[in-house]
């Protein structure tokens, strides 16, 4: 890009052409025309090429702090005449291209102060009509600096010079609409086991082929004002059911049946501790018959269970490892047996369908994470009268393979001392199944 579109060149020609036509008045018109018009075309040139194509690269001509002196009003400058006057000057020291030609010369900022002095000093010389002011006027009046001996660096903190504008009033009307938090949460789990046996009729053993299937549900609705009352609701559903080839009667027997309902109120005292009120319910779904039999051992309320507890609960939550440890010295259990004829299996008294039980109980639920995939979730239970004494202590340990599959292991030693066996004895009583299955969480 060159530079200023050789305006010494420029000015010279059009004041030259002014003056031969200075005695027409109508052609003087015509030439001042002119000369605005290419004026103003190299100035419309040169802004276009400081806009768009020019970057600063540490020095070139438009940095050059004397180059204003092309664009404003002509003035009479001292060291255009010094450099004529000066004995060790020559017409050399000048640019070496076209005479005030200020193209490429990006890096020689002092030929372009040359060619503009040469300039001024044929203006001078030849056009001095056109002169209008002095140096010496702009030195009165502190137009120009000479007490600069380096470039000078320009900070200007743009934040001072912003005034900040003053805030809108809004007349509109604001419409505020508030929303009632939501403390609370609803969790659901699903499982499904499915297992297959099968001998074939030679096998050296013998054994009875089976299937099974093992359905599991947990749902929970859970209310938490993040302050201090919490009410919590658990509803956990059990149901495994298996095929016996010995039993012609019923084609299916109920391997695990457990319906069991949690509801617990509970309000903080200090910072692990709370008040709490616990009901727990627990009853089966399905009937049990032994191979071959229309008589049921186990029913739907018979028995039911439920348990009211009132006491304090103490929490802790680690990443690893979470208990909560319920203990109620005012424990209220009442049991109920619909079926007449196993009142007496389950404690009940003859002609009673009910009985009661006033004492104290603890309640531990905990889990603990073993491994990443590896977790072992139990619920200790005891309760008691003073004269009776119910223990429980369901186990489940969950092998996680993927997010759908998983293995379950269940260990689940009770003993209640109001149960008798066939031989009228009290004894520790057992229940265990290992499944593979599928376990789905909402």
């Amino acid at each position: 890009m060159k530079t200023c579109l050789v305006i010494g060149m420029l000015l010279i020609s059009a004041f030259s052409f002014a003056q031969k036509k200075v005695k027409n008045p109508a052609a003087s018109i015509s030439a001042a025309d002119v000369i605005l018009a290419n004026y103003t075309d190299s100035l419309y040139k040169l802004s276009d090429y400081y806009n768009n194509d020019w970057k600063y690269k540490g020095k070139d001509i438009l940095t050059n702090p004397y180059y204003y002196r092309l664009f404003v009003q002509p003035t009479f400058y001292f060291n255009p005449i010094k450099r004529q006057m000066d004995i060790g000057w020559h017409s050399s020291d000048s640019i070496s291209v076209v005479p005030y030609e200020l193209s490429d010369m990006s890096d020689k900022i002092l030929d372009a102060n040359t060619a503009i002095d040469r300039f001024f000093s044929d203006v001078y010389i030849n056009e001095p009509q056109y002169i209008v002011t002095s140096q010496s006027v702009l030195d009165k009046n502190e137009g120009l600096r000479t007490d600069l001996k380096h470039e000078a660096e320009h900070k200007v903190e743009l934040a001072s010079r912003v005034t900040t504008p003053k805030p809108v009033q809004v007349f509109e009307p604001i419409q505020v609409v508030g929303y009632r938090p939501n403390f609370w949460t609803f969790k659901q789990t699903y499982g499904l086991q499915l297992m297959e046996y099968y001998f074939s009729d030679n096998w050296y053993q013998g054994g009875s082929n089976y299937n099974s299937i093992l359905m599991t549900a947990n749902i929970q609705a859970n209310y938490n004002n993040k302050s201090k009352l919490a009410f919590n609701n658990q509803l956990s559903i059990q149901l495994g059911l298996q095929t016996v080839k010995a039993d012609s009667i019923h084609p299916w027997h109920s391997t695990t049946d457990q319906l069991r309902m949690i509801n617990q109120l509970s309000v903080r005292a200090a910072k692990n501790w709370s008040y709490t009120a616990t009901l727990t319910s627990t009853t089966r779904m399905t009937p049990q018959y032994p191979n071959n039999s229309n008589v049921a051992t186990a029913d739907f309320f018979s028995q039911f269970e439920s348990v009211l507890s009132i006491g304090m609960a103490w929490s802790l939550a680690k990443k690893k490892f979470s208990t909560t440890i319920n203990m109620a010295p005012l424990s209220y259990d009442w049991k109920y047996v619909g079926r007449e004829r196993l009142r007496k299996r389950y404690g009940v008294y003859p002609n009673h369908h009910s009985r009661e039980y006033i004492g104290s109980n603890v309640t531990i639920n905990y889990t603990w994470k073993l491994l990443n995939e590896l977790t072992w979730g139990a619920r200790m239970y005891y309760f008691t009268d003073y004269h009776r004494v119910q223990w429980e202590w369901e186990n489940t340990f969950t092998f996680t393979i993927n997010k759908y599959l998983n293995t379950k292991l269940y260990l689940y030693p009770r003993f209640d001392d109001t149960m008798f066996d066939d031989n009228g004895n009290h004894t520790l009583q057992f229940k265990q199944w290992l499944s593979l299955g599928f376990n789905i969480s909402l």
